[in-house]
């Protein structure tokens, strides 16, 4: 999967495709409608906010919605904060009904977004990352990740858990 900025065809062909998944039974539309509202205004760096779409292959229709914030703690320090990633209503009831294609669309879109992250903060010349952990599940699983970026001795990074923040910090 990629990590892109969205376009004004992405987000259109977005938009069409999960109301289309919502109109399957896929969803519920208030919230994809309020996501749509936030994406559509974040297309682009809005304060310290904006959404980046992950697409699988061709498509147009984007697997996952990003949610970043940069912020500067510090005059000379940024941060970039991965708030959320918000799935496709199609992928999100797979994912909930333990079918094999939702869990494998779904890693693979928190792994793009990820790696997304990574150039969103050399771009913004950032020496910090922060993946925010919402739930108890992907708190638990932040600090599986973590203590598996700790055994990687050839990282360029030091990685810790605060509070519900996975933290990643490179020296400059």
């Amino acid at each position: 999967m990629d990590f892109k900025a969205f376009t004004d065809d992405l987000f259109k062909a977005t938009k069409d495709g999960w109301i289309k998944d919502i109109s399957a039974g896929e969803g519920f539309l208030p919230d994809i409608e309020q996501q749509m509202d936030w994406t559509e205004k974040h297309m682009e760096l809005v304060g310290s906010s904006m959404a980046y779409g992950v697409f699988d292959g061709s498509s147009k229709i984007a697997a996952g919605i990003c949610e970043l914030i940069i912020t500067k703690p510090e005059p000379k320090k940024a941060w970039v904060k991965f708030i959320r990633l918000r799935l496709r209503p199609k992928i999100e009831s797979q994912l909930f009904s333990n079918g094999g294609t939702g869990i494998d669309a779904a890693i693979q879109a928190y792994v793009a977004c990820v790696l997304g992250v990574f150039h969103v903060k050399n771009a913004h010349n950032a020496s910090t990352i922060k993946v925010y952990g919402r739930t108890s599940e992907q708190v638990r699983f932040l600090k599986l990740m973590d203590s598996a970026l700790k055994e990687r001795s050839e990282a360029t990074f030091k990685s810790s858990i605060e509070g519900r923040w996975l933290v990643l910090k490179w020296s400059r």
